[in-house]
């Protein structure tokens, strides 16, 4: 039963994507999902740019709490249903590799979506990256790249997000439904600029090289430092856990933006066993870059950010396709 409990929440702005929970509802939710543990303190995390993250901590035990985005918060298209699709495959995640957090419970606080998961000790790779030495990033980056090549192995029935969206039997349909919910989005925001519309027409002349693709291979989606967990040094430095899986979705491994976008090292492909990227069709790469950078265009709109640079990089991408359109 909770008696007391010290809550520390960040200051947000009412226009800010992320809103804090009223501490009322929060304490009650919590004492109903941990009935037989006093809850201590509850402590938000800067951490991530879509659900509230907080630190739980009990007489007993220590969590993680993810509490979605409001009701009508103002979410992209690829962004719907972001905690019930991590729900779906929540089970599928923790049996492939056991550096994914056991999910312990899924609920709502004040029609939020919520879930807690236990708190994993250890320091966030992206917050220490350049502190450590070029060996323990090498040593990190090949564990990164055998983790994905432990979840590319598994194979669904189809393409595209999990439960509750639609799924597809042709991988261009996905990507498709995917550029026209974005494409949606900036028509919305107002950002809908002749690169996007360059794009779009460009689109159609690829289905055809994106429906080579006949495996939906699970991806995490955001497979970067930001979402690791490590400890140890020196030779006994490793992952010890993989975060926010919540992007996760059915498809070609090379469309994960971390590898074509974000970039990773040989170290990552010395992990994998192969370096993907660079056999793939090149055609099909572009097509994923523009995607990716279309979302960089409506995301912008979000953080109050120049689109500036991801317009330029769409155009070159254009460029690109343009040009082996022609061939």
């Amino acid at each position: 039963m909770i008696k007391t409990m010290k809550l520390e929440q960040l200051k947000r702005s009412k226009g800010e994507f992320q809103q804090p929970v009223d501490e009322l509802t929060l304490q009650r939710s919590l004492q109903h999902e941990l009935s037989d543990e006093n809850v201590l303190a509850v402590k938000e995390i800067d951490a991530g740019f879509f659900n509230n993250t907080y630190c739980v901590e009990t007489s007993k035990n220590k969590y993680i709490l993810k509490v979605a985005p409001v009701s009508g918060a103002d979410v992209f298209y690829n962004e719907r249903y972001l905690m019930q699709r991590e729900r779906s495959l929540a089970d599928t995640l923790h049996k492939v590799s056991e550096l994914i957090p056991d999910y312990l419970r899924f609920f709502k606080i004040a029609q939020r979506d919520a879930f807690l998961q236990p708190f994993i000790e250890g320091k966030l790779w992206h917050d220490v990256i350049d502190e450590l030495t070029e060996e323990e990033n090498t040593q990190l980056w090949q564990q990164l790249g055998q983790f994905a090549k432990t979840l590319h192995s598994v194979e669904g029935e189809s393409f595209g997000y999990p439960d509750p969206f639609v799924r597809f039997e042709r991988w261009s349909e996905f990507i498709t439904d995917n550029v026209t919910g974005m494409i949606d989005d900036a028509k919305r925001l107002g950002v809908y600029h002749s690169e996007i519309q360059a794009y779009e027409s460009l689109l159609p002349y690829f289905f055809e090289d994106l429906d080579e693709i006949k495996k939906a291979n699970l991806l995490h989606g955001d497979l970067w430092p930001r979402n690791v967990i490590i400890e140890g040094q020196n030779k006994d430095i490793h992952i010890k856990a993989v975060l926010d899986a919540e992007r996760a979705f059915w498809g070609d491994p090379i469309s994960d933006w971390v590898l074509i976008q974000y970039g990773v090292p040989e170290a990552f492909w010395q992990g994998y066993g192969q370096n993907i990227v660079t056999i793939a069709n090149p055609a099909v790469v572009q097509v994923y870059k523009g995607m990716y950078f279309l979302l960089n265009i409506i995301e912008a709109t979000r953080f109050d950010e120049s689109d500036e640079a991801p317009r330029k990089a769409l155009y070159r991408v254009n460029q690109k396709l343009d040009s082996r359109r022609s061939k």
